[in-house]
Formats: C-alpha cells, sequence, structure tokens
C-alpha cells in the first residue's frame, strides 16, 4: 500500500469521528460537486499543458476537500481537549498530522494534549499550560527574538482563543515583524533589487494585511520586474533571431505577451519575424513549384498564410500550382497512351513483317515443287527494284535499267513496298534511324509511288540532314 492510500484509509477511519449534523452536509456537498461536475461538458483535452492544468485543477479540488474535512476532525478534537479528554483529543490530532503533516494548528494541540496527559485537574493544567507558553514568549520577546515569541503566542491564542494577553502581543510582534520587513524591502528596492524587495513586502504583508501603502508598493515592484523580465526576454528573442532561430523567438515572444500584453517592442518584433518566417515558405514554395514539386509548394503557401501572408495572394498561388498539377496530369495521361499506341503499332508491324515472310517462304516452296525459279523481292537498300514483267518496256525518255514505271508495278512489288515502310516505321520508334531510312529507301525503289516511305524520308532528312 502506497502512502497516499495510507492516507486516504486513516481519513476514512476519521470520518466516524465527526459529528452526525457536520457528516451529512459535509457528504451532501461532496456528492452535489461530482454530480455538478458530471454535466459539465470539457470538450477533448488534447494539448499537455491542457492536460497539467486539469490535473491541476483535480488536486487542488481534492486538497480543498481533505482540508474542509480534516477541519471538522480538528473541531472535534479541539472539543475533546476543551472537557479535558486529552488522550481522545491527542489521538484525532495524530491521525490528522498522519494525513497533513503541515497542519499546524493539530500538531499543537497534540503537543498540548501530551503535556496535558494523567492530569488531575485538566482546567487548572490547561491554564497553567497557556500561561506558560505566554511567558515563554514574553522571555523570547525581550531576548529579540521574535519569530519564536510569535510562535508561543500562536499556540497560546490556538489553544485559548479568548486570552487577550496573547492576542495583544501576537499583533504587536507580528506588526514590529511586518514593519522590519517593509524596512528590509525598502532598502533592496532603491539597490534595484526587485525580487528581494518583493520577498520582503510579501513577508510584511502576511504578517500585517493593512499595512500602510505596501499594496502600491508591491504592485509597482511588480510592474517593474515585469518589464525588466520581458526586456531580458526580449534581448533573448533578438539575439535567437540574429542566429537564424526564429521560431525559438516567437516562444519568447509569446511568453513577454501573455504577461504584458501592451508591450510595444515584443508585437513589433514578432511582426517582423512572422513576415520573414512567411517569405521564408513563399520562397520555398515557389522553388518547390519550379522544380515540379507542387504538393509540397502548395503547402508551403498555406504554412505562409499562419504567419500573416496575404490569403489572396496564397490562393492565386496554390491556384496556379493546382492548375499546372491538372495539367502535368493530363500531359502523363498523354504520353502513357502515345505509348501503348506506340506499342501496338510496333507490334502490329512485326506481326505483318513476320506473315509476309512466311508468305514468301511458302511461295518459295510453291515453286520449287512446281519446278519453276522464284525470286524474292529485293531486301538491301542498293539494290535495284525488278520488273514487274520480263521485256516490259521502259518507261518514257528513260534509260535501260532505271526502273519500272510507276504504272507498270507489280502488285507484289506495291505489297513489298509496304512492308519494308512498316519495318522502316518500327526501326524509327526505336530510334535506329540508319535502318529505317535504309527500309524507306528500298520501299521506294520498289514502289517509286509509296508517299508514306517519300514522307519518312523527307522527315529524316528534315531531322538529320542525311547523316
Amino acid at each position: 500500500m502506497n502512502e497516499a492510500a495510507k492516507k486516504f484509509s486513516a481519513l476514512l477511519l476519521l470520518l466516524p469521528s465527526l459529528a452526525m449534523a457536520q457528516a451529512l452536509p459535509a457528504v451532501k456537498d461532496t456528492e452535489g460537486l461530482f454530480l455538478d461536475m458530471s454535466k459539465v461538458n470539457l470538450g477533448t483535452i488534447t494539448s499537455d499543458e491542457d492536460k497539467q492544468r486539469y490535473i491541476y485543477t483535480i488536486q487542488l479540488e481534492k486538497a480543498r476537500i481533505t482540508r474542509k474535512t480534516l477541519k471538522g476532525v480538528y473541531e472535534n478534537a479541539f472539543d475533546l481537549y476543551r472537557k479535558g479528554e486529552f488522550d481522545a483529543a491527542k489521538e484525532l490530532a495524530g491521525r490528522i498530522i498522519a494525513i497533513d503533516p503541515g497542519y499546524e494548528d493539530a500538531a499543537i494541540l497534540r503537543r498540548a494534549s501530551d503535556e496535558l496527559h494523567g492530569s488531575q485537574k485538566p482546567r487548572f493544567s490547561e491554564k497553567k499550560l497557556i500561561e506558560s507558553k505566554f511567558e515563554e514568549g514574553m522571555a523570547l520577546y525581550r531576548q529579540g527574538r521574535l519569530v519564536e515569541a510569535t510562535g508561543r503566542w500562536e499556540e497560546a491564542v490556538k489553544l485559548s482563543p479568548t486570552n487577550l494577553k496573547a492576542r495583544y502581543w501576537l499583533r504587536k510582534a507580528r506588526k514590529e515583524m511586518a514593519e522590519e520587513h517593509f524596512r528590509r524591502g525598502e532598502r533592496a528596492y532603491r539597490q534595484h533589487r526587485l525580487r528581494e524587495a518583493l520577498d520582503q513586502w510579501y513577508s510584511a504583508l502576511v504578517l500585517n494585511p493593512r499595512y500602510p501603502r505596501l499594496s502600491g508598493l508591491i504592485a509597482r515592484a511588480e510592474a517593474e520586474t515585469r518589464d525588466a523580465d520581458a526586456n531580458e526576454k526580449l534581448q533573448q528573442a533578438l539575439n535567437l533571431y540574429s542566429q537564424g532561430q526564429t521560431e525559438d523567438a516567437l516562444r519568447i515572444l509569446d511568453s513577454i505577451l501573455e504577461t504584458g500584453p501592451g508591450n510595444t517592442k515584443a508585437v513589433k518584433l514578432m511582426a517582423e519575424i512572422r513576415a520573414e518566417i512567411a517569405a521564408q515558405h513563399i520562397t520555398q514554395g515557389r522553388q518547390h513549384y519550379e522544380s515540379r514539386k507542387f504538393e509540397k509548394a502548395i503547402a508551403e503557401w498555406k504554412k505562409a498564410v499562419t504567419f500573416g501572408y496575404d490569403s489572396r495572394a496564397a490562393d492565386q498561388l496554390i491556384a496556379r500550382a493546382k492548375e499546372a498539377m491538372r495539367r502535368e496530369e493530363t500531359r502523363k495521361t498523354r504520353e502513357v497512351e502515345l505509348a501503348k499506341r506506340r506499342e501496338e503499332e510496333a507490334r502490329k508491324a512485326e506481326e505483318e513483317a513476320k506473315a509476309r515472310e512466311e508468305e514468301e517462304r511458302r511461295k518459295a516452296e510453291a515453286a520449287a515443287k512446281a519446278g519453276k525459279a522464284y525470286t524474292p523481292p529485293a531486301s538491301g537498300p542498293t539494290a535495284a527494284a525488278a520488273p514487274a514483267a520480263a521485256g516490259a518496256p521502259p518507261s518514257a525518255g528513260g534509260t535501260a535499267g532505271a526502273g519500272p514505271a510507276v504504272g507498270a508495278i507489280s502488285e507484289d512489288a506495291r505489297r513489298s513496298s509496304q512492308q519494308h515502310y512498316l519495318s522502316g516505321v518500327i526501326y524509327f520508334q526505336k530510334g535506329d534511324y540508319v535502318k529505317a531510312r535504309d527500309e524507306w529507301t528500298l520501299s521506294l525503289q520498289l514502289d517509286p509511288g509509296n508517299s508514306d516511305a517519300k514522307a519518312g524520308l523527307e522527315r529524316i532528312e528534315k531531322l538529320y540532314g542525311g547523316k
């Protein structure tokens, strides 16, 4: 069992000691508290800071409930003490201290109950104890030991709230101690030791809440302390900004503005830093845009808006990037479709070439079986086209062997010319322009009227100059 569980168990043991009149309202208040909290919609807690605040609030509420319960137990213990039941009072006070070691009233009550334990005349012994503590306080006061003297008188007042002498001297000693703290605070303030001055004045305020002029001095010192802290943080932010650590500088400026929203220097520096960060995001977005990384460019431009960049200008940049993305996607789609179409054309041309070769092979085999000679179409780029029929007359104005006229070309020659043209297309798509030119040249030799082969040769001549 851990320490928290032990304390909670001890607290449960104390509850029966409370009077019924006190116990029932306390239970009702506690139940009402949690019922009310169940109706509150806290929303979604996401950040670590919100979680810490929520946990801290719960801890404060638990401490308040515990303190309230212990107060009721202490009142019962004090009643037992006043009745002379010192053993019972000591036991209850001990349980209170086990739960809350800092409960000073319970500690005083336990010490007094222990000293009066076994007394035959409780009332007389109690008065004698209180008088003894008062005299101890007076002796310490005469020695200038004010802190110890107030401790004795506080015990006397706690044990006997109606003791006027102890109350008077306790109030007098506290005023003197407050005066001393006030003087020390003034001295520290004149020496520009603001935090030390505040510590002294806070102590004086605790001892004497009605000390004149003290609240105004504390307020002025706190304002000067905030200004000094803000200037120090502002210098840190400037140093970080000069080193290029803009985000760290912004965090420091945020902390400055949380405590002092009207700090014009912090506001001006923050605006300058945010503008620079926004410009950096815009520049990075343009670089991504030029590299055709459009999604990254859009993300950078959106970040620029969060740092104060004009949202309309950013929307224009984002719209342009989205349009470029659309064009890029369209271009890629077209390239894929074109590649597929070329691949299909090449496949068909290859199939046709294979079919042509198979047809020529069958013709050659048939001619061999019939005992006839079969002359296949010319396949080299320098071979002349064979005449369509033996003894065909040359074209008008032509010389012998110059080739047949267009009108006298046989159907086989035209078909062979077309096959060589398709082979040239395949080589052209593969990037082998020399073989493509040879195939198209042969195609024209077989069929001078093949305009496709002629156009292909003209394209190669235009692109590569015949090289």
